[in-house]
């Protein structure tokens, strides 16, 4: 009524809220249900939202609903929810082929907590992820979204051909890495290129249910994201959870409110049919087997439910102090923390209005010792080891012994999570803070003065770990496939520390930089290059010379094959400083393998690189670990591969394979077999080269190393360009494009695709991609590798006997502007286009 009034303007939320609800204190959130249940019922242009203002009432003259029948309808709504069936929502699409892109698979835990007092919830939601693709679960923090999102996931993970996967976005601060964590959640390497476009490739051919939890504090980017992801993968349904709505077209919004509590005179048995209650009793019974809800004690634990607002994690925390406190005196204490924290403004986020009461309260209960420890854990991004907690929490007030208490008294008041699962025989356990717990203890930290040296002591602990790990890596006291997964839980605190000690200490960057971009894995190859890009400007002659050595051969490495002009100058003084160090030779052998490595690229140096691999070789000791030894193979064999020795090559790649395979380094046994292959097709052993390929291909296929897989099919596909395959080559090149764009590998594809076009009788498809393959390669900023130059060769000839120069060099440099996604219709279409 009130926007049909004043249908020629907008009406403002102030002027809606005061008109309909005159006198009371309303949510916002109730102004947007009555609109979306408006739009339901008078359709979706009915009223239009202005971003900032208001609403407009916007319905068409010819299509204006009588006032009666407005009213009509609106009574109707109003004693019904809307469902998608009573909506008139189409039935969701029959589920699609399957695709061979990724097997299906979750990464939910094995074990999920018990789901209690969300039946209800569980089927409406249930029947929503039925007919919707988007669907938001919002409520206050502590409401229990994520683990009824976890259950959803559960209930369905084998109704998707591809499965579901778990996104968790707590322990991610930075909007830019959104699209990064998802792709890190669902197992899938990064590439080099944007994040967002290659997730968007990854998973537009699939049907898959992905749950996106924790979004509130990064909800523009995830909106962004989805957004992307909802118009580019059409079987992709997604289920995000958050404290406020994406606000997307498509998106449906589901609130989830507090655990059920009786409104009247019940029984102990009918209480526990009510989720708040429920709850509460098993929880209470968990923390003391004598607790047992009675006649006498059910008001008191009814009470105590409704001063929470049925919220679940205030209630778990509550129920966790009945040992020490007793209903009684529960109950009176919470009353007194809420009364004091009541009646939050309108505008206060939900977590400031509920859950921080229950936080504060239960804080207020700690001892002094137990409240400074809980403050200072809260600088932890995705748990910790009760080493590290040492490490960060002891200092001239608390010392090592009285962490261990308090950390197990916090882990007994449920504000401390005990990851049990990780804990199974000789593994250490993990611990975690809760997201919404964390940033109560942030906040607490911050006020007490006590941040900066809290986050120095992360900060150095991060420099122990990694610093210790770059150690490790190299010592063969543990398989390397151990090693990645030793420190892939603490990632998340290498990048928080490292994000502080790039503005406040510059040698702890420098130090944890070589450990921390090798945990990150060869998967995560744009992260790797971000900590050596961020920490490069920090690497000045003021740090020790051993930690400047370090960081230049370990970076050297990394830019021998991507930038080799940057690889040879940090190999160069890695070398020059350790010539200057005495000890062991295992890091000058490592600088030295970086220099020959990187010298192999770009310009000639042929007596640098003679004189380097010389001195290498003459300091090598047969004792030391594999994986050092490897290094400086892997140098080697490149050498022999640039030479032309491809025989020599191999057999240097098979030395190698013997030494990764005693390292346990599995990631560089699968690399070690394609590039075998690659050099057996230089080598000119076609078929030799074709069956290596055919069984790496069976053996990658249904895993997640897709980088390597896209490798391997490439190479291939240019195989069967060697033999003449046409319709082989055409057929898997085809099917593995996406993935070469995904991985910024073109400059494997470029010249095969234009030797396809050429070899199928297309002269002038084949001038313009050779053109491209010319353009991606000056991109590179290297000359081809043999196979590619072989087929630039082979495809370079046949273009010129069918056309006439002064065409083929047009049709080249209008290739050479060909964007990439061009690039698939010209090279499988069948027709010769100019």
């Amino acid at each position: 009524m009130a926007l049909l009034s004043h249908r020629d303007r907008v009406v403002t939320k102030d002027e809606l809220l005061d008109s309909v609800w005159p006198g009371l204190v309303v949510e916002e959130n109730n102004l947007q249900a009555q609109v979306s249940a408006l739009r339901k019922l008078l359709g979706p242009q009915a009223i239009v939202t202005i971003p900032g203002r208001g609403y407009r009432f916007a319905l068409a003259e010819d299509g204006e609903m009588a006032l009666e029948d407005a009213e009509r309808a609106a009574a109707a709504g109003a004693s019904t929810s809307p469902t998608p069936a009573a909506s008139g929502l189409a039935p969701p699409p029959e589920p699609a082929t399957p695709q061979p892109t990724l097997p299906q698979r979750t990464n939910l835990p094995h074990a999920l907590t018990p789901l209690i007092g969300r039946q209800a919830e569980m089927a409406q939601l249930g029947e929503l992820l039925a007919g919707q693709r988007l669907l938001t679960v919002v409520g206050a923090g502590g409401i229990g979204k994520s683990l009824i999102a976890q259950w959803l996931l559960h209930e369905r993970r084998s109704a998707f051909t591809h499965g579901v996967a778990w996104v968790d976005l707590a322990p991610v601060s930075s909007p830019a890495l959104v699209a990064s964590s998802i792709i890190g959640a669902l197992g899938l390497p990064s590439g080099h290129g944007d994040p967002l476009k290659a997730l968007t490739e990854a998973l537009r051919p699939l049907s898959m249910l992905v749950a996106i939890d924790n979004a509130e504090h990064l909800i523009d980017e995830v909106a962004r994201v989805v957004h992307a992801l909802h118009s580019a993968a059409p079987q992709l349904q997604v289920l995000v959870t958050s404290q406020a709505p994406l606000k997307l077209p498509d998106e449906w919004v589901y609130r989830l409110d507090g655990l059920a509590l009786p409104d009247g005179d019940v029984t102990p048995t009918e209480a526990t049919a009510f989720g708040a209650v429920a709850l509460f009793a098993q929880r209470a019974q968990a923390a003391d087997r004598r607790f047992t809800l009675s006649e006498t004690n059910l008001p008191a634990v009814i009470d105590i439910c409704r001063q929470l607002d049925g919220l679940a994690l205030a209630i778990e925390l509550a129920a966790a102090r009945v040992p020490l406190l007793g209903l009684a005196q529960l109950g009176a204490s919470l009353n007194t923390r809420l009364r004091l924290l009541s009646g939050g403004s309108r505008g206060a986020p939900a977590r400031q209005k509920t859950l921080r009461a229950a936080l504060e309260w239960s804080y207020g209960l700690l001892e002094e010792a137990e409240q400074a420890v809980f403050r200072m854990l809260g600088v932890f991004v995705g748990g910790f080891s009760l080493k590290l907690a040492q490490q960060v929490v002891v200092d001239d007030q608390v010392d090592a012994w009285t962490v261990i208490d308090v950390l197990g008294s916090l882990v007994d008041r449920s504000l401390v999570i005990a990851d049990v699962g990780a804990a199974e025989a000789d593994e250490i356990p993990r611990y975690r803070l809760l997201e919404t717990p964390r940033s109560y203890a942030l906040e607490l930290l911050q006020s007490a003065g006590e941040e900066a040296a809290v986050r120095r002591r992360h900060a150095l602990a991060m420099r122990r770990l990694f610093e210790q790990a770059d150690v490790d890596f190299f010592s063969g006291r543990q398989r390397i496939d151990d090693w990645y997964a030793a420190l892939a839980p603490d990632l998340g605190n290498g990048r928080t520390a490292l994000v502080w000690a790039l503005e406040n200490d510059a040698a702890s960057a420098v130090a944890m930089a070589p450990g921390l971009a090798e945990a990150l894995s060869s998967d995560r190859r744009r992260e790797r290059r971000q900590v050596w890009e961020a920490t490069a400007p920090l690497v000045t002659e003021a740090l020790p010379p051993g930690l400047q050595a370090r960081w230049c051969s370990r970076a050297a490495y990394f830019w021998a094959y991507r930038q080799p002009a940057l690889g040879r100058k940090l190999a160069r003084r890695a070398c020059a400083l350790y010539r200057n160090q005495p000890g062991d030779r295992r890091d000058l052998y490592h600088a030295l393998a970086a220099l020959v490595y990187a010298l192999t690229y770009g310009e000639p140096q042929a007596d640098e690189q003679r004189l380097a691999m010389a001195e290498m070789w003459s300091i090598e000791d047969p004792a030391w670990p594999p994986i050092v030894r490897s290094y400086g193979l892997f140098a080697s064999l490149t050498c022999r591969y640039v030479a032309g020795a491809f025989d020599d090559a191999i057999e240097l790649l098979l030395q190698k394979a013997r030494l990764d395979t005693q390292a346990g380094y599995s990631e560089a046994l699968l690399r070690g077999e394609d590039i075998i292959g690659y050099m057996e097709l230089a080598a000119g052993r076609i078929d030799a080269a074709i069956r290596r390929y055919l069984a790496l291909q069976a053996r990658l296929a249904g895993t997640r190393h897709l980088a390597t897989l896209s490798l391997v099919q490439m190479h291939l596909a240019a195989a069967w360009l060697a033999k003449g395959d046409t319709a082989q080559a055409r057929r898997l090149a085809e099917a593995c494009w996406p993935q070469v764009l995904r991985f910024d590998a073109q400059v494997y594809a470029a010249d095969n695709l234009a030797l396809l076009a050429a070899l199928e009788g297309r002269p002038r498809t084949a001038a313009r991609l050779l053109g491209y393959a010319d353009g991606v390669h000056a991109a590179h900023g290297k000359s081809r590798e043999v196979i590619e130059a072989r087929a630039a060769q082979k495809a370079e000839q046949a273009v010129r006997a069918a056309l006439p120069e002064a065409e083929c060099e047009k049709l080249k440099t209008l290739g050479v502007a060909l964007r990439h996604e061009e690039v698939a219709m010209l090279a499988f279409g069948s027709s010769d286009a100019a």
